[in-house]
């Protein structure tokens, strides 16, 4: 994870300087190790840690982008089974696809997810820059529909 930072922190904008930055990770304890944290705070990111058990909620991969991409990816498997990329060894079993093919569908598959989707994905776990872009409906917020029932009188 320190490895990690260190080649974030060399990637700088072209005058040297680098934007604010946010990591949202998972509970795993790999990221909350105190050397870990404290390497982040000591190149300037902020760290927000998602609780256990809510990253199929919280995680834009989980919610919106690893289906598109595993579809993509297995399209591109079909495809590479269809046109017989796998072959047969000489005891009859499959062959297992080269490396340099995998890396292909991988970066195609990738190359396929839109940055819509990508946007999307963080506006649907409530994650932006700006308030302006949340589309939170009332349905989601509980607390202010109840505010806006309740009456004067049921206030005395």
């Amino acid at each position: 994870m320190k490895r990690y930072i260190d080649y974030l922190n060399n990637e700088k904008d072209n005058d040297g300087s680098r934007a604010p930055m946010l990591m949202v990770y998972d509970s795993f304890r790999g990221h909350l190790e105190g050397s870990v944290k404290e390497k982040f705070k000591e190149h300037n990111y902020d760290l927000a840690v998602i609780p256990g058990g809510l990253t199929s909620i919280c995680q834009p991969l989980d919610v919106a982008i690893n289906k598109p991409f595993k579809d993509n990816l297995r399209k591109e498997w079909h495809l590479w089974m269809a046109n017989g990329g796998a072959g047969q060894t000489a005891g009859g079993n499959l062959r297992r696809a080269k490396i340099g093919d995998v890396c292909g569908w991988v970066k195609r598959s990738w190359e396929q997810i839109s940055d819509e989707i990508i946007i999307n994905s963080f506006k649907s776990c409530h994650i932006s820059d700006t308030l302006d872009e949340l589309d939170i409906s009332d349905d989601d917020n509980t607390e202010d529909s109840d505010k806006e029932n309740i009456s004067d009188d049921d206030i005395e």
